[in-house]
């Protein structure tokens, strides 16, 4: 089981609860319609199971909340704390998508880890943004712990398991902290052992304020601590109940 970290000086405080209200989304490929006019409010402190059948669009619906993929139309208001207005985005694509990158993080079934260590990997993000060796040091560890794999952190990538380099990508993204991690079908590449060991360190996420959308057909994924469902069908999204 995923150890949790409880060490004071690793984490000493939660993020703010970030409120995005998507609206309009429109996505057309080769005159089909994916994505029809959704509507999606999605709050930090939410932990989203998505269902559909498999070509319904939801990776469609991820790429485009990551920024990685240009809809036909979409806009978005943000909220970063309860005692803030709301912001309308800029309606251009171009702000957008930056906007986006910044807060979504998307992590495809099957994540493409550099050549070099489990350390390496997760400090790419940090390197990025000119921070001292230290402080990349000190973030890269208490990621490392968060997954359970500070054991490994000298490993080469090319040498883990599947389920490692899933847990791996996980960290990645929790050390830059987005507001969202887009798990696309995480689970389907893994055993047994590995997918229990995956389920605990995404509940660990839910705990520090990073929102989570989940897209699965794994009929165990109830030891997840999802609080909302939503179904794409036809182009739209449903709610359902947990």
């Amino acid at each position: 089981m995923t150890k949790k970290v409880h060490d004071d000086n690793l984490i000493t405080s939660k993020q703010y609860i970030h409120n995005f209200i998507l609206n309009n989304i429109l996505f057309v490929r080769n005159k089909k319609l994916i994505l029809n006019d959704l509507n999606v409010e999605l709050s930090s402190n939410h932990f989203v199971l998505m269902t559909g059948q498999n070509g319904s669009g939801k990776s469609t619906f991820l790429k485009v909340l990551s920024g990685l993929l240009k809809p036909d139309n979409f806009s978005i208001t943000y909220q970063q704390k309860a005692s803030e207005a709301a912001q309308s985005k800029s309606k251009f694509w171009f702000s957008q998508k930056f906007f986006l990158r910044k807060h979504f993080c998307y992590l495809h079934q099957t994540p493409y880890l550099f050549s070099g260590t489990v350390y390496d990997n997760v400090a790419y993000g940090l390197m990025h943004k000119k921070l001292a060796k230290d402080e990349i040091a000190h973030k890269v560890n208490e990621a490392l712990k968060v997954v359970a794999l500070d054991h490994l952190s000298k490993r080469n990538s090319y040498a883990l398991s599947g389920g490692e380099k899933q847990r791996v990508a996980i960290a990645r993204s929790w050390v830059i902290k987005p507001a969202f991690m887009l798990l696309d079908e995480p689970f389907a590449n893994m055993d047994k052992h590995s997918r229990h060991s995956t389920y605990d360190t995404i509940n660990q996420l839910k705990e520090d304020n990073i929102g989570i959308v989940l897209t699965s057909h794994d009929p165990h994924c109830g030891e997840l601590a999802f609080n909302r469902h939503l179904h794409l069908y036809q182009g739209k999204m449903n709610e359902n109940p947990i």
